[in-house]
């Protein structure tokens, strides 16, 4: 309350309202909205009428303004986009441009000026509030085909005249770059268009396009680039004779997904596709495959061309040429040495096992039975002499 008291009364100093009547004061009238929110790096537009006592003569200077009247920290001038107005209103419209949290926010006042000095401010307020950037750029991706020119477009977030904005594209090298704008004074849309020659390595391509405002405050969109391109029959694609069959395998890729088609009709064909590659299987009798030649013709085709291609056709029973090199014997050489010096050594570990665990030596075994026999013999002869 208080403050709404001081403004009154500096508004009343710096009014010079001499020369206008109870009734003429009244006819002061403004048109506005009192509540802006936008996202840093963008812009509010503002969109405002007045009228003003007939008495009030040509040119009105209008600005609007905030914080002290004698003293404020911003002026944003006025501008006109020729918005519907009614009966003698004029426009008081305005526009915040690059707008920063914290500095842009506030409470906003029109002032009018004319003549010699005469000045009215108007009571209501336009309160902005400036939050964080969440609006992404907008990508426009057309058709792509390869080996054709195309341009894709990034759009800033926001409508706003001549935006502080750089534009980055990152994933892909352009033939070219350059910006371009778009519609009308005040609600205008600005792009960077980048042209280039799609090729098939550019299918499933990542691009980004990064919008930077005031050099801090950025956001950021990705799309995946989809190329069309004739169909590539890969090197997988191959021909094998197994038993009494001969299996070929032909394997596409291409955008569109291609189909895949045989020249030979008799035989048994089995075909999947995954997200990128088509496949196809075809088994053919060796009895029908005998009047053939030893290629099998693969062709795949799709809307934007045909690719085709002669498989060369290998047989299992084929036992493979082994070619050594002129270090072959020297390798068998340095082979039979490791394992014979394996052997000794594993041998050599056996023997004195078996000697740890070994009985007494048989020179003791022989001393210890002749000890026994002459025992025996004496024995014997002891006897003897007693019965005689």
């Amino acid at each position: 309350m208080l403050q709404t008291l001081l403004f009154i009364l500096t508004v009343a100093q710096m009014t010079d309202c001499c020369g206008f009547g109870p009734d003429e004061l009244t006819n002061f009238s403004i048109r506005v909205e009192d509540n802006f929110t936008g996202e840093a790096g963008l812009c509010i537009n503002v969109f405002c009428f007045f009228t003003v006592p007939q008495s009030v003569p040509e040119p009105i200077r209008r600005t609007w303004f905030k914080g002290d009247p004698q003293n404020p920290t911003v002026e944003v001038p006025c501008f006109n986009i020729s918005r519907p107005s009614f009966g003698n209103e004029r426009e008081c419209s305005f526009m915040l441009k690059n707008l920063v949290q914290g500095e842009s926010d506030g409470e906003y006042r029109l002032k009018l000026e004319w003549g010699q000095r005469k000045v009215y401010i108007f009571p209501q307020t336009v309160k902005i509030t400036v939050k964080e950037l969440n609006q992404k750029p907008t990508i426009n991706v057309p058709q792509l085909t390869a080996g054709e020119k195309a341009e894709i477009s990034c759009k800033v977030p926001g409508d706003c005249m001549n935006p502080l904005a750089d534009i980055v594209w990152t994933g892909i090298e352009p033939d070219e770059i350059r910006p371009r704008a778009s519609g009308v004074s005040g609600n205008e849309k600005h792009y960077s268009v980048l042209t280039f020659h799609p090729e098939p390595e550019h299918h499933n391509t990542k691009l980004t396009c990064t919008v930077i405002f005031q050099k801090n405050t950025q956001t950021e969109s990705t799309v995946i680039l989809k190329v069309r391109h004739a169909p590539e029959i890969l090197n997988s694609s191959c021909c094998l004779v197994e038993g009494d069959e001969l299996i070929c395998m032909c394997v596409s890729s291409g955008v569109p997904l291609p189909q895949i088609h045989w020249t030979i009709l008799d035989g048994e064909y089995y075909s999947s596709a995954s997200a990128t590659n088509t496949s196809s299987i075809i088994t053919i009798s060796i009895a029908s495959f005998r009047n053939l030649k030893a290629t099998i013709e693969c062709v795949s085709k799709n809307l934007i061309g045909m690719a085709e291609v002669e498989i060369q056709v290998h047989n299992h029973a084929e036992k493979p040429k082994v070619s050594w090199s002129l270090s072959t014997p020297w390798i068998f050489f340095t082979l039979s040495v490791v394992v014979n010096v394996i052997f000794i050594s594993c041998l050599t570990v056996i023997l004195r096992r078996r000697e740890k665990h070994k009985e007494p030596n048989d020179d003791n075994h022989v001393y210890m039975t002749s000890m026994k026999r002459e025992e025996s013999v004496y024995e014997t002869v002891k006897m003897s002499s007693e019965r005689s």
